[in-house]
This record gives structure tokens, sequence and C-alpha cells, in this order.
């Protein structure tokens, strides 16, 4: 089973609440984070601390490299002993998507991240779909991280190719990152991704319609520090 692709018919934000509750109660979700996340104070900033983990999860990824695509999903997140949520919603269709992420631990516990996606170039036979991505735009952590991301779907092989650039929120330049996604098993997908000079890899399981559960190993990485789980629940278009 091919990756998944995201694209398919427009839908209006009445029409998709009105499929069913759990798309309700997604969108419902989203939408009282992103509310307290506005209400919230300002915290003091240091990019310099943490700015390898804020170049995760910037919105919907492969593993927390942000992918081309724009998606709704809901994730919880335990990466290097590090406790998140993420909520990711599909905005004017396919055109933009918005994502928070909230730290459950650690220094910024209860604190709000959000990110946004804009869709500049759809996906057709031999050109990846593009996006144009802000994450932090608030600047709760620090600086935005600005960053174009491409994604490709190969049906035939079953393979999805991501690449993208981000403009480093310290020293401001301008750096590369890559994943890739290829199914091997049914209802199985191995992944692996190269961001700020750490390699990741692992699997995908896919047990149910809309579940994937995940693991993962950064290479190179403390062994306390290695591990990477996610369980998501996603829609596909």
């Amino acid at each position: 089973m091919p990756p998944c692709r995201h694209g398919g018919r427009r839908e209006t934000p009445v029409s998709r609440i009105a499929k069913g509750p759990s798309r309700a109660l997604l969108l419902l979700a989203f939408v009282l984070a992103l509310a307290a996340a506005f209400c919230s104070g300002p915290v003091a900033a240091s990019p310099e601390a943490d700015t390898g983990f804020r170049l995760r999860y910037m919105g919907s990824g492969c593993l927390s490299i942000p992918t081309g695509y724009c998606r709704t999903e809901a994730a919880y997140i335990s990466d290097d002993s590090h406790s998140l949520t993420q909520i990711a919603q599909q905005v004017l269709g396919k055109f933009a998507e918005l994502s928070m992420v909230r730290h459950l631990n650690g220094t910024h516990k209860n604190e709000n991240v959000l990110n946004l996606k804009v869709n500049i170039l759809e996906e057709g036979d031999y050109l990846p779909n593009l996006v144009w991505g802000v994450s932090d735009f608030q600047t709760e952590l620090g600086s935005k991280i600005f960053y174009v991301a491409g994604s490709k779907t190969v049906d035939a092989f079953g393979v999805t190719i991501h690449a993208g650039i981000y403009k480093d929120p310290v020293t401001t330049d301008k750096k590369e990152f890559f994943g890739l996604e290829k199914t091997i098993l049914p209802l199985v997908v191995a992944a692996g991704e190269r961001i700020d000079g750490k390699t990741t890899a692992g699997l995908k399981i896919r047990p149910y319609p809309g579940v994937s559960v995940e693991y993962a190993r950064r290479l190179d990485a403390n062994d306390d520090q290695a591990s990477l789980y996610r369980l998501v629940y996603l829609r596909s278009f």
C-alpha cells in the first residue's frame, strides 16, 4: 500500500463537521487550543538553547521534518523523553495548514507553538507538491523559522520523497533537510529523514484506517535521547 497522497475534492468547513463526530471534535479541539494560545501571555525566548528541537514538528511531517503536503492530523509524541501533542488542520481545502504543538513537560511545559504552511504548487505527474512554511510565528520560543518543503509520491514504487530548505533561526544560514517513506509490507512503511546533522529512521504501522503507530531512532544520538514514538490519527483525502 503506497504512502498516502493528500488530494481530493474540496469541502467546506460545514460539510467537514457534518461528516462525523470525530472530525467535529478534532476541529473543536484545534480551535480551542488556538484560542488559548493567542490568549496566553508572552514568555522569555531562548532559541540558542533548543534550536535542534525547534526544528522538529514545524507542521505535519514524515517523522519530525515537515513535508510538502497540507493535511489534517492529531498526534501524541514522545521524543528524547520529551512529551508533546500536535494538531494540524487544513484550511480552505488544500490551500493551507495551521498546526499547533503543545509541550507537556520540560523547560517549555504548557507552552504552545503555532505553525503555518501555504501550498504554492500542486503535485502533478512530474512535479512535487510545494509548500512555504513558518514555524512559531508567534515567536513563543524564539525567532520564526521559515522553510520551503516539497514532496513527491511515486505510486508505482510505493515511495514518497520529501526535501526542503529552512533558515536557521540563530545563524540565518539556509540549510537543507530531506526524508523518504517506502512501503515494505501491507500496512507497514519504512521511513527515514535527516535534518540539522541528525539522521532518524524507523517504521510506521497502520493497524486501523486513519491510525499510524510509529517508532524511530536517531542513529547519531545518545541512547537516552535516541527514541521517537508517535501515535497519529490522520484523515486521508
